[in-house]
């Protein structure tokens, strides 16, 4: 029984192992220049960017973007300064697409290891809203 154990452990290893190669290889595969997303340019933000839609998503970037991407949106929180390449949301430069579409996918789905999916962390009617109150954020 336990030389089976000790087997199955290393077969889970393995197959962790290898998903996590994937997963950094498919992550790592990302163009590092400004690039369109034509599935999130399809996409239409359902959410009417209302100062109630914009205050909700401001809750949202507080208490989920924050740390990273600043107080207001430079790409300087405190989790930034540990490494890693954090967008400034206030320039005109969206590196995965400036469409609501292309936003409301790199929220939910992630473009790397620092950006994340926020499917399971967030619904999608937030990152609607979150979306709004980012594009407010632009000079």
């Amino acid at each position: 029984m336990q030389q089976y154990c000790v087997r199955l452990l290393a077969v889970v290893i393995l197959a962790i192992g290898g998903y996590a190669t994937v997963t950094v290889a498919v992550l790592q595969s990302h163009p590092a220049e400004p690039h369109r997303h034509p599935e999130g340019q399809a996409l239409e933000n359902p959410m009417e960017a209302t100062a109630d839609s914009k205050a909700t998503g401001r809750q949202r970037y507080v208490f989920m973007c924050r740390d990273c991407h600043g107080n207001t949106g430079l790409g300087d929180g405190d989790m930034a300064h540990a490494g890693g390449d954090v967008p400034d949301f206030t320039d005109d430069t969206w590196l995965h697409g400036p469409s609501d579409g292309e936003i409301f996918l790199v929220i939910k789905e992630g473009v790397s290891a620092d950006m994340q999916p926020y499917a399971a962390r967030i619904t999608d009617e937030d990152i609607w809203h979150l979306v709004n109150y980012l594009k407010t954020l632009q000079r």
